[in-house]
């Protein structure tokens, strides 16, 4: 019996969070013209829909998102393999993060479009450089914090540096990584929702600015929504991602549970 409620919790906080929402919005708390209701952001939802701006936008910003979201991953473990095997690389591009890390994207947008204009390379570059660090992090910190028992069985067993880094330390620091590819996941869609919104003539983003500054609200929370949707969609791509190359750790903690 639990296990065949088990699917269904994951849907009881959305649920309540739309039922909120429909009673805020029938009551008198809020006008209703700025707070619709959800018939009236699903009728929004639909126009868009039907006149095919909708499913433009979304495949435009979903396949920018992941470009970037898979760029800055293979990025970030890059870097923090060579953190891992180069101290003098790990000091030195410690310092270079902390100078970029903080940097908005809102911020990089009207440099970015100079160094390369308005196509795809402007949402994949703005991209990779907010959503690289975590995944860059998490792999400095996992790969750190491999069990040194490990490390020594490996030389007992005259595994070369190189092995010892890839059959020892990265297998087992891939959990603690794909932690951080999932956050990022969050952070690329706000990289190209805000992309979209200060430079984009298309894509979800540009849709959002244009629909509010028309007063369109119904369609603006519809496809705030949307929004909502992408990153529960990215992050369900993620953790896919993760059962499929970590399935003996997802094993490991479903026994220890």
């Amino acid at each position: 019996m639990r296990e065949m409620i088990r699917p269904f919790r994951s849907l009881f906080s959305p649920l309540v969070l739309l039922a909120l929402w429909q009673m805020i919005a029938a009551s008198d708390l809020v006008p209703k013209k700025f707070f619709p209701g959800l018939p009236e952001i699903a009728h929004g939802a639909a126009q868009m829909l039907l006149s095919g701006e909708l499913i433009q936008g979304e495949a435009l910003t979903l396949g920018r998102a992941i470009i970037g979201l898979v760029l800055a991953s293979v990025i970030g473990v890059v870097l923090a393999i060579l953190s891992n095997v180069s101290p003098f690389f790990d000091r030195g591009f410690r310092v270079v993060a902390s100078f970029l890390q903080p940097i908005p994207p809102a911020a990089v947008v009207p440099m970015a479009i100079f160094m390369l204009g308005l196509g795809v390379e402007l949402y994949v570059f703005i991209i990779v450089l907010v959503a690289v660090w975590s995944p860059y992090l998490n792999g400095v910190t996992a790969l750190n914090a491999v069990p040194r028992e490990q490390i020594l069985t490996a030389r007992m067993l005259n595994l070369s540096p190189l092995a010892i880094l890839f059959r020892v330390k990265f297998p087992s620091a891939m959990p603690q990584i794909f932690a951080g590819i999932r956050y990022a996941a969050a952070v690329s869609l706000i990289g190209v929702i805000v992309s979209e919104m200060l430079a984009g003539r298309d894509g979800i983003g540009f849709l959002l600015i244009r629909k509010s500054f028309s007063i369109r609200i119904p369609e603006t929370f519809a496809l705030m929504f949307v929004t909502m949707l992408n990153g529960m969609l990215l992050a369900m791509l993620v953790n896919l991602a993760r059962r499929i190359l970590t399935g003996w750790h997802v094993k490991q903690m479903r026994e220890r549970a």
